[in-house]
């Protein structure tokens, strides 16, 4: 895991974090079918509403927390940069396991990938330099 550099994995992140974030806005505005979130468990608008906030609020902290790690924000903190890290990564490790078993079948396809790759760049981020 200690071959991918920490910045390449940082930066990384971030740009998926980024994509993520657009994504859910797209969500947001009623362009993706809501059975193609949340495992293609929300039952109307109103949830998928609420589940596209929620997730653009986890997505900003997540971003927070990659920059505390990567010492470009509050550096004083770097114990909630380090354990955040690998809260994200236990995150995205459930929510890749929750891909699998979406009702979905291109939640499954297009988001497993991109969540196992967002785990192996949290956890090593989670590591360090």
């Amino acid at each position: 895991m200690r071959r991918i550099p920490f910045h390449t994995a940082a930066y990384s992140l971030l740009a998926l974090f980024a994509a993520a974030f657009l994504f859910q806005l797209v969500v947001l505005a009623g362009f993706i079918p809501t059975e193609m979130v949340w495992g293609g468990r929300l039952q109307n608008e109103d949830e998928r509403t609420v589940g596209a906030l929620v997730s653009m609020a986890v997505l900003a902290l997540a971003v927070c927390i990659v920059l505390i790690r990567m010492g470009r924000m509050a550096s004083s903190m770097q114990a909630l940069g380090k354990w955040g890290m690998w809260a994200i990564c236990a995150l995205f490790a459930l929510n890749t396991v929750g891909n699998l078993f979406a009702l979905d079948l291109r939640e499954t396809l297009i988001f497993t990938p991109v969540t196992l790759v967002a785990a192996v760049m949290a956890a090593r981020v989670a590591m360090g330099e």
